[in-house]
């Protein structure tokens, strides 16, 4: 007899359709990441969501540095 764990349908992913890739670990001192915790609250975002969200801001300003350079 075989007994199989029980799945959530229709759940819901936090992530934006194409965001399964393998995860990128980011390693954050403790006061950055207090820091990116503190922006998570005020924007009702979770960690992963915050960074990332900080990860694209980030890569589009180096992308505007490079152009300009």
């Amino acid at each position: 007899m075989s007994v199989q764990a029980p799945t959530t349908p229709g759940r819901v992913s936090n992530s934006p359709r194409g965001c399964n890739a393998p995860v990128i670990g980011l390693a954050l001192k403790p006061d950055e990441r207090e820091e990116v915790k503190a922006i998570a609250g005020l924007e009702m975002r979770s960690l992963s969501a915050t960074a990332r969200v900080l990860l694209l801001k980030g890569m589009a300003a180096y992308r505007a540095e490079q152009t300009d350079a």
